[in-house]
């Protein structure tokens, strides 16, 4: 697994940019990251009249006045302007462009906000969570800038490996406690009258707890996996009720699960993770 090293993160020139370089610098007080690039994108087409008469008025280029201002934020959060810091703006309205362009930056992490007030995930960030092949940090605003638990969510997909990976490493990194969730998805709700339910998902926990501690072997993790049992839910709910319960600071989870269809961008459980009204991040892992 590559390391973290090379950041892009997406800012929209509102009050909620300024928390989320707040959240993140504390991550950079860490790693100590290579290279943070903080990347704005213009949804106005090139050839619109709006961005011709907006262009008009301004003493300068566009570009030059946006990275201005992103600039005076990176003074008023990081100090010192860090040689590490960079701005992309990306005028045009192509989002195809964008994510063509981030992809061939290879940012080993993309982060980006969510506003409180906002519904849903927003259709631009739900858009680059799924074209780009870079992990993503979708962060809501307000979330806690505490890292003392993480929840893995273990499906034993192609993902989970580098789930576990992805959390040994924060986990080390920033002293957190690592809570690797298996969801037993038994279906009983579309079986009301299935005999035997409680044998039934102790044969799955078996099967669960036996796969696991074939990855433990390979990872070294050493956490005791915990099994939750169906309660009738749809997994991405069962994740996140327990990650508010145990008042978990981040949830990890695969780009796809199992029961996922391979021609599907991003799937179910992430989608619905990243969508609902919650305020636990997500990180997203997608294939190295």
């Amino acid at each position: 697994m590559k390391p973290l090293k090379n950041i892009g993160i997406f800012l929209d020139l509102s009050e909620t940019d300024e928390f989320l370089l707040r959240y993140f610098k504390k991550l950079d007080d860490v790693f100590d990251f290579d290279s943070l690039t903080l990347v704005h994108f213009v949804a106005l087409e090139s050839d619109s009249e709006d961005l011709a008469a907006l262009t008009q008025q301004l003493p300068k280029p566009l570009e030059e006045v946006l990275e201005d201002e992103v600039l005076e934020l990176v003074d008023k959060v990081f100090g010192t302007k860090k040689s590490s810091i960079h701005v992309k703006i990306e005028l045009g309205g192509k989002l195809d462009a964008l994510v063509k362009w981030l992809d061939s930056q290879q940012f080993n992490l993309l982060v980006l906000g969510k506003k409180s007030r906002e519904e849903g995930t927003g259709v631009f960030s739900s858009k680059v969570i799924r074209l780009t092949d870079s992990d993503c940090l979708f962060v809501p605003e307000g979330a806690k800038t505490e890292f003392d638990s993480i929840v893995l969510a273990v499906d034993f997909s192609d993902y989970t490996e580098k789930v576990i990976k992805r959390g040994l490493n924060l986990s080390r990194k920033l002293s957190s406690k690592l809570l690797p969730i298996h969801i037993l998805k038994a279906g009983f709700q579309y079986f009301p009258y299935f005999k035997n339910q409680e044998k039934y998902q102790k044969s799955l926990r078996g099967k669960a707890e036996s796969a696991y501690k074939k990855i433990q072997k390979k990872t070294g993790l050493v956490e005791e996996l915990i099994c939750i049992e169906d309660s009738g839910n749809h997994i991405s709910r069962s994740i996140h009720e327990y990650s508010a319960k145990y008042e978990a600071n981040l949830i990890i989870i695969g780009n796809k699960g199992n029961a996922d269809e391979d021609d599907l961008l991003i799937g179910s459980v992430a989608e619905r993770l990243i969508s609902a009204e919650r305020n636990v991040p997500i990180l997203i892992v997608k294939p190295d």
